[in-house]
């Protein structure tokens, strides 16, 4: 399957947002910049001094994208890491029997979402908070660069709001009844 090339839409498996695609792509673009500037910065050194100035901001800036990026679209998939203990137990059963059936799973996984879209909105609201600061005074990294900190918090307060936007129509389609189509 690929997420990236696939149609845009919401609620099927294999069909994302143009934030969640976006995300993946800035990713994958950040990865390939990040290792050319390491790579530059490396062989640069080795054969007389460093060619890339502020390599060591430039590479945590960017692995803000690549951590962030495609958060969203990993959220979408629900591959996200999971503690199954009640799920599986009291859920599913043995066999796939369920002792409480797929209401209890609804239930499991709307409190999941739940829980997702309050750390997350906690986060949100750190990084707008960051990100507002920053913008307002004109905040920069010491380097020779002079690297601003504004779109680096910029794009994690984006990443982070797709991330509640899909817990948010994931959650909206577990309680409608959905949640298999979601």
């Amino acid at each position: 399957m690929d997420p990236v090339g696939s149609a845009s839409g919401l609620g099927v498996a294999g069909r994302h947002t143009l934030l969640e695609r976006a995300g993946v792509r800035a990713a994958g673009l950040a990865l390939v910049l990040l290792c050319a500037i390491v790579t530059i910065n490396v062989v640069s050194r080795w054969l007389w001094h460093a060619l890339i100035p502020d390599d060591i901001l430039l590479v945590s800036e960017l692995m803000l994208v690549v951590i962030l990026g495609p958060i969203a679209l990993v959220t979408a998939e629900r591959e996200h890491i999971a503690v199954t203990v009640f799920t599986q137990r009291f859920v599913e059963g043995q066999a796939g029997q369920g002792r409480w059936g797929q209401g209890a799973r609804r239930f499991c996984d709307g409190l999941g979402y739940l829980a997702g879209i309050a750390f997350f909105g906690f986060l949100l609201a750190a990084f707008w908070t960051l990100l507002a600061k920053s913008w307002r005074t004109g905040e920069y990294y010491d380097g020779l660069l002079n690297i601003p900190q504004w779109p680096g918090l910029a794009f994690a307060t984006l990443a982070v709001a797709g991330v509640i936007g899909r817990l948010v129509y994931l959650l909206a389609a577990t309680l409608g009844g959905r949640a298999e189509n979601a």
